[in-house]
């Protein structure tokens, strides 16, 4: 039995296929993505607590906004990094609580430069965290189809970057066919009692084949696990 992940999904990914090179995954899913407005693109993994430790796969945004960034020192309330470390799912900036002043002035200044909203799109393995983060002028007219697209092909082509990228250690996935069922069962936006009576299974099942699968492939969510098949060819 096969299933299938979203088309505009796989587009995204595919945009980036002949790339070699971190920073080239980057540029060309950033062309891919100006249909939707993007704006920004940031692609990086965190080697420690601090934001500014951190390995850079792609870096594209509006010629002011490093200055700034630097200038005002906004390093250190960069609530999306803050954020990262909590999440295991894609999620938007808009839905971060914004705790101080200083997150405040930043969230201000990112959308007088029209980055108002974007995705963030978490990367956790055992001992690496990473996130692909994406700026959208209009992020809210998006319908929400191609917002969960446009963040699994993030987590996905961020797996492609780490790979490219010098240090890259990405262990390949060994999933059971029931595994794979249900993780793409899953990346159709499917829960998992309606993956049990597709495929015959007790929800108690499925939810086991899931969390197996998980701990296989060292995700810390559903949609890392995913993307990790993605990666590795497997739906």
């Amino acid at each position: 039995m096969g299933f299938h992940v979203s088309r505009q999904a796989f587009d995204l990914i595919d945009s980036a296929s002949a790339a070699a090179s971190a920073a080239e995954v980057g540029r060309s899913f950033f062309a891919a993505l100006r249909p939707y407005g993007v704006r920004a693109l940031f692609a990086r993994s965190l080697r420690s607590a601090e934001p500014d430790d951190a390995d850079i796969y792609s870096r594209i945004s509006p010629p002011q906004w490093e200055e700034i960034y630097d200038q005002r020192g906004f390093g250190e309330a960069n609530y999306l990094v803050r954020e990262l470390r909590r999440r295991g799912e894609p999620f938007r900036w808009s839905s971060i609580e914004l705790r101080t002043d200083k997150e405040r002035e930043l969230a201000q200044v990112l959308a007088d430069l029209r980055l108002p909203d974007g995705i963030g799109a978490p990367v956790h393995a055992p001992g690496y965290v990473g996130v692909t983060s994406i700026a959208f002028e209009r992020l809210e007219q998006l319908t929400p189809p191609e917002r969960s697209a446009i963040a699994l092909a993030a987590s996905v082509l961020h797996h492609r970057m780490r790979r490219l990228s010098p240090a890259a250690r990405v262990r390949a996935p060994a999933l059971s066919p029931r595994e794979r069922d249900c993780l793409a069962l899953i990346s159709e936006g499917h829960s998992d009692w309606e993956i049990g009576e597709v495929l015959g299974l007790a929800e108690t099942t499925v939810h086991t084949h899931v969390i197996n699968a998980r701990r296989k492939l060292g995700a810390r969510s559903r949609a890392q696990a995913v993307a990790l098949c993605i990666h590795a060819g497997l739906f």
